[in-house]
């Protein structure tokens, strides 16, 4: 996985419920869009020990609702979190106002950086 400052990542998010194991990871319910800054790259970088893992609050997102179900979603707040474990893997998590929480698969992440930096 290729990581750029300033370009975006999505990831799917899925409901968090009973369903969850037997989803089909082609259609989630939404789709979140993470501007990759200097911040959020530098906490990528990171690779935690096995049994611990580095939450990563992020404020400059965008949610997209896949399923019409969760448009209203849309309008009300929420709030978004990368997690990132031992792999390294990155994995996203959202919380909504009415109590829903959305998950993502847990992606394995062997980042490549490009800071922009060119050869001079």
């Amino acid at each position: 996985m290729e990581l750029e400052q300033n370009s975006n990542l999505t990831l799917p998010l899925f409901l968090f419920d009973d369903t969850l194991n037997s989803r089909d990871l082609e259609t989630p319910d939404l789709l979140l869009t993470v501007v990759l800054d200097e911040t959020v790259l530098a906490q990528l970088c990171q690779n935690p020990g096995e049994d611990s893992s580095i939450g990563i609050s992020i404020t400059d997102y965008q949610l997209e609702a896949s399923s019409p179900l969760f448009l209203d979603l849309l309008n009300h707040e929420h709030q978004a979190q990368l997690t990132l474990t031992h792999g390294p893997l990155l994995s996203a998590m959202l919380d909504t106002d009415s109590g829903q929480t959305f998950v993502s698969p847990q992606m394995d992440m062997m980042p490549t950086f490009d800071l922009g930096d060119e050869d001079e």
